[in-house]
C-alpha cells in the first residue's frame, strides 16, 4: 500500500519537474508567501483554530451553513472575476487605487477644514470640469445602482 502511494507521488513530482514554468511559478508563489509572512500566519491559524480530531473537522465542514456559504462565496468570486475581466472596470479600479493617497488626503482635508458654500459658489464649482466629471460619474453610478437594486429579489 505504501509503495503504491510513493509511486503516485513520484509520478506527480516527475510531471511537475517536466514543466519548468509551472515549477518556477509555484516556487515563486511560495517564496512570496514566505517573505510576506503569510505562510506563518496560515500555519498559526490552522494550528490554533483547527481541531486536531479528524471527526470534529469533518463534522464542522459537513454543516449546511458551510456548504451554502461556500457556494455563495464561489458565486461572488466568479462575479468579481467577471467584473474585473472588463478593461473599463480594470481601468477605473486602477485609477482609484493607484491614486488613493491623493483621494483620501483630499477627503480628510475637506472634512477637517470644511468650507461654507453659498449657492453661487456651488454653481461656480459645477463649472469646474473635474467637479462636473466626478458629479456626473456619481450620478450615473447612482442611477445604474438604483435600476440594478430594483431587480433584486428579497428573500
Amino acid at each position: 500500500m505504501e509503495k503504491n502511494e510513493n509511486d503516485k507521488i513520484e509520478v506527480a513530482l516527475s510531471g511537475l519537474m517536466d514543466d519548468e514554468d509551472t515549477m518556477l511559478g509555484l516556487l515563486n508563489m511560495v517564496k512570496l508567501m514566505k517573505e510576506s509572512g503569510n505562510i506563518e500566519l496560515l500555519e498559526k491559524l490552522l494550528t490554533e483554530n483547527m481541531p486536531s480530531n479528524s471527526k470534529a473537522i469533518a463534522s464542522l465542514l459537513d454543516k449546511r451553513e458551510i456548504h451554502i456559504g461556500g457556494i455563495s462565496l464561489v458565486n461572488l468570486l466568479l462575479a468579481l472575476m467577471a467584473s474585473l475581466s472588463s478593461n473599463t472596470a480594470q481601468g477605473a479600479i486602477n485609477a482609484i487605487l493607484y491614486n488613493s493617497e491623493e483621494l483620501w488626503s483630499s477627503m480628510v482635508d475637506g472634512a477637517k477644514q470644511p468650507e461654507n458654500f453659498s449657492l453661487f459658489r456651488l454653481m461656480g464649482m459645477l463649472k469646474d470640469p473635474e467637479v462636473a466629471a466626478g458629479l456626473s460619474a456619481m450620478l450615473n453610478a447612482l442611477k445604474t445602482l438604483g435600476a440594478l437594486l430594483r431587480k433584486v429579489d428579497k428573500e
